[in-house]
């Protein structure tokens, strides 16, 4: 039974992939052209050994080919045109010249330079990533000007000399070359398009990584809270506990009474009596309390401030958190900690999900195989943590919807788990409540770059 494996760019984002198609065919353009355009002593020696009485009129020829195939390119980098365009002029115009001189060299040197021009297109198209339409184009324009030019030969054989002096060999090799050219570009093309999915799929590890981290920091914070519910109620119950003991004393104390006086209910009787009221109405209030315990609003995020360095911090997101994400997309992590240490009063646990938020969307939105520098330094009293990516540009106006996608009704304590599209905006979000600074841009001066800033103690 047959199956299908036809693949499937659907689910592809349009735009990326684009991108990277036009990013893999320069890449490739750029290789072919400047090695053909360092190859002109190649030719010009190429020419010497097999046309040595004709070589200076080749020389001359070459030299303006490569002069203007240099103006084309410089002039396509200039004006932004598509490598497509470029690489197809670029090519075309060394083609039709070699198509020439293979047309009109004379029948000693014929073999020599048919079998240069098959090396030239395998090169070519073995190297190119373009549409298959170009090379064919360009193969049946050669092999049309190199028969027109053997059609106007005197020589009655001249379809023969053309077949067993190269020319077969050519037009073998040359269609062989689309051949390859077709092939090699579908399968970069397919390499693209399942890189971009890989990317996707990396990103959404890192997403969901940033929830259960996410719901790490969230458990620590609870748990910090019902410590501090747990003392309460510890009090409240001993508390409660000395009443009661107070409660079964006077008890113990009414009822010897009622024993020592058992004819008749006398005044003492009802002083007992009253005392039991007493430490009903008691017993009833703490357990009033105690209910409320239960009820304590424990919502609201407590920031449990400390002093200390800030340099270990950073270091251990950086290591222990932000390392694995950054490996995942190939992206290179330099941390630069300043020699000094820089004392900070802040929290401890919030601080560290500020970091994991910020260093974990950085890379999330970085290109892949570019580089995320972290810095640390101080400066007018201010501890400043900097993380820099010199890749693919954010754009500030990208940078300010996502830093701005928390709601201002929404509580800091909701937005620690909210979804990971929104970790620049909780990342700035927790940083202000804690009396810091969030700054962010994006250019080509400053890279994409974050900022945060708080206030440093001696």
């Amino acid at each position: 039974m047959l199956t299908n494996n036809k693949f499937s760019y659907v689910n592809i984002d349009k735009e990326a992939f684009a991108t990277d198609l036009n990013k893999k065919g320069s890449y490739y353009a750029n290789v072919v052209m400047w090695t053909i355009l360092f190859s002109l002593p190649l030719f010009w020696l190429l020419d010497y050994l097999f046309l040595s009485n004709d070589w200076t009129q080749l020389f001359l020829i070459r030299l303006i080919v490569t002069i203007v195939t240099y103006g084309i390119f410089m002039f396509g980098i200039k004006i932004r045109w598509s490598y497509i365009n470029t690489t197809t002029v670029f090519i075309s115009i060394y083609a039709l010249t070699f198509a020439f001189i293979c047309g009109t060299v004379p029948l000693a040197s014929m073999m020599a330079y048919f079998l240069w021009f098959s090396v030239f297109m395998l090169l070519v198209n073995f190297t190119l990533f373009w549409p298959v339409i170009y090379p064919i184009l360009l193969c049946l324009i050669c092999d049309i000007i190199i028969i027109v030019l053997f059609a106007n030969k005197d020589r009655i054989d001249k379809y023969q000399i053309l077949v067993t002096h190269g020319g077969a060999i050519y037009f073998i090799l040359s269609s062989f070359s689309c051949l390859v050219a077709y092939n090699r570009y579908i399968a970069l093309k397919r390499d693209i398009a399942r890189n971009i999915l890989i990317d996707e799929a990396n990103n959404k590890l890192l997403a969901q990584n940033e929830k259960i981290n996410d719901q790490k920091y969230v458990i620590e914070d609870v748990n910090r809270k019902l410590n501090v519910l747990n003392d309460y109620r510890h009090n409240t119950m001993n508390i409660l506990l000395n009443d009661f003991k107070n409660f079964t004393g006077s008890i113990s104390m009414s009822l010897g009474l009622l024993d020592n006086n058992a004819d008749n209910i006398t005044q003492e009787q009802r002083e007992i009596l009253n005392y039991i009221k007493i430490g009903n109405d008691k017993l009833k209030y703490m357990s009033e309390k105690l209910a409320l315990s239960a009820d304590r609003e424990e919502a609201k995020v407590d920031f449990n401030y400390e002093r200390f360095d800030i340099g270990p911090v950073v270091e251990k997101a950086v290591v222990d958190i932000a390392a694995d994400a950054a490996q995942m997309k190939q992206i290179g992590l330099q941390l630069h900690l300043a020699p000094m240490a820089i004392m900070v009063y802040l929290d401890k646990l919030f601080l560290s999900q500020v970091l994991f938020k910020l260093l974990t969307n950085a890379i999330r939105h970085a290109e892949k195989g570019s580089t995320i520098t972290v810095h640390t330094n101080i400066a007018n009293d201010k501890c400043i943590i900097e993380v820099i990516n010199f890749g693919r540009l954010i754009g500030k106006r990208n940078m300010d919807e996502l830093f701005n996608k928390l709601q201002t009704n929404r509580s800091v304590n909701n937005a620690v788990s909210e979804e990971a599209d929104m970790g620049f905006a909780v990342a700035k979000k927790l940083t202000e409540t804690m009396g810091g600074v969030f700054t962010y841009n994006s250019d080509e001066k400053t890279g994409n770059y974050y900022r945060i800033e708080f206030n440093s103690t001696q």
